[in-house]
């Protein structure tokens, strides 16, 4: 769903979030650790805070090229306006 927000930065959110699932299957895989309902439950959330950080950081990012910066500062600007929005959800 994610992908509609924007094809390329929703595209690679997606690639991130797909990493992030295949993160969390390995560790559980290579620990040998049983998946249970509450894991199953902090696998969903962990999802929901990464696409929520991924919309927040998108909006940024998106904020500072209308402002009129080029886009590599746009994208740094971006990441520290949102990481203290992230980290304050965490």
């Amino acid at each position: 769903m994610i992908f509609y927000y924007s094809r390329r930065a929703g595209l690679i959110a997606d690639i991130a979030l797909f990493f992030n699932m295949f993160f969390l299957i390995g560790v559980l895989a290579s620990l040998g650790l049983a998946l249970t309902l509450p894991g199953i439950a902090g696998i969903v959330l962990t999802i929901g805070m990464a696409v929520d950080a991924n919309v927040l950081i998108y909006e940024r990012v998106r904020e500072e090229v209308m402002a009129g910066k080029g886009t590599r500062l746009a994208i740094s600007d971006g990441f520290k306006n949102a990481l203290s929005a992230i980290v304050m959800v965490i």
